[in-house]
């Protein structure tokens, strides 16, 4: 599976329906929507890439294909240390952890969610 992300491309364009970024299987193609800057842009593409690993076939697949991708891009984009680090100064609070840590909210939750499914990730 690592294979095909090495030749997977990456675009953008303006998406509508309120799409961040896709990827497209048969044409090996990460798309990320053309307004996205800066963090954004960083978590969407992390989870595009976590589509691209798995070759996941079409747009929303479902919750858990999505779940996933979620989870995966927390991993790729959240340090543990600095994570216990900031859920310590930040008691929890996924605003600031989120500026903290320099991703996007729904980031630190799936973190959380992943945390919660496999707790040895707290002992790394």
């Amino acid at each position: 599976m690592e294979a095909a992300t090495q030749y997977c491309r990456l675009g953008e364009a303006r998406l509508h329906d309120g799409m961040q970024g896709v990827y497209i299987r048969d044409k090996h193609l990460i798309l990320l929507d053309s307004r996205l800057c800066g963090v954004q842009l960083c978590c969407v593409l992390a989870h595009e890439i976590s589509h691209a690993r798995h070759m996941d076939a079409g747009c929303h697949v479902d919750k858990w294909v999505e779940r996933r991708a979620d989870q995966e891009a927390a991993l790729m984009l959240i340090d543990t240390m600095e994570y216990a680090y900031a859920e310590t100064v930040y008691e929890g609070n996924i605003v600031g952890m989120a500026r903290e840590l320099n991703v996007l909210p729904w980031v630190i939750e799936a973190y959380r969610e992943r945390l919660h499914d496999d707790p040895t990730l707290a002992m790394l």
